[in-house]
């Protein structure tokens, strides 16, 4: 049962349809699991990871003096040392496996590039929007954009699914930060899937914007991107379609 059946009232939500295309990568930004983590060590010291090595060396002759592990074994002990890597990855549909992205995620993106698109409390058709559902806004509303995405924008799916079960690859990133002993830097690994086409859809309470608004907030989205590290310019997109059902 839902609200409008309980109380025989007409919807006052609009949907719609969104498909878009990755223009190159999308990264997850999740820490991944154990096994994600072992399966990528394991793979790296197939074909010697320099990287790997001096660790490598240090724990074979601290765990395994005497004999010679299976890669699992060593896999499993490298995970376990001070020095083990992370790996920024996908979350998982949990029926099917397949790789996604947050619906929560898309909707703080929606917000992000809404607020780049309108800072402020104006945008186009903000009183003079008309809507076959729901109420307009009054004339005296006084919210920015961003806040009224907030309370009136929902993504209806948890997971958008990536159309893959496994990444494309992990890329090593170095990522400068600033600690209190000073600038350090690090290496940051990431999961990515390249050019997945991705569709989702979006529920619109009152449907209070206007395409006019909504095509300047998706242009400002392609650009600004989905997913992790959009400040390398990963993540931008194509929308495909936009279509309200």
């Amino acid at each position: 049962m839902s609200a409008t059946q309980i109380f025989q009232t007409k919807s006052s939500v609009a949907r719609y349809r969104v498909r878009l295309q990755l223009l190159d990568k999308i990264v997850g930004g999740v820490p991944s699991s154990e096994s994600v983590i072992k399966g990528w060590l394991k793979s790296r010291m197939e074909v010697n990871d320099r990287d790997l090595q001096e660790l490598t060396q240090k724990t074979l002759a601290e765990r395994f003096p005497d004999r010679q592990p299976t890669a699992d074994e060593l896999a499993q002990a490298l995970l376990e040392s001070d020095a083990a890597p992370s790996i920024n990855g996908f979350k998982r549909i949990p029926e099917t496996g397949e790789l996604a992205y947050e619906g929560r995620c898309l909707k703080a993106a929606i917000k992000e590039w809404a607020n780049s698109a309108y800072p402020g409390t104006d945008w186009d058709g903000k009183t003079t929007a008309k809507s076959e559902v729901g109420r307009p806004l009054p004339k005296g509303f006084r919210k920015g954009l961003m806040s009224t995405l907030a309370e009136r924008v929902f993504v209806s799916e948890v997971y958008i699914g990536l159309g893959v079960k496994e990444p494309t690859g992990v890329e090593e990133r170095i990522k400068h930060v600033m600690t209190p002993q000073g600038p350090r830097s690090s290496i940051n690994r990431v999961e990515y899937v390249e050019r997945p086409v991705i569709e989702f859809e979006i529920k619109v309470h009152d449907d209070f914007l206007t395409m006019e608004a909504w095509g300047r907030i998706w242009e400002r989205g392609e650009d600004i991107g989905i997913g992790s590290d959009r400040g390398r310019s990963d993540g931008k997109f194509e929308l495909l379609a936009f279509d309200r059902i």
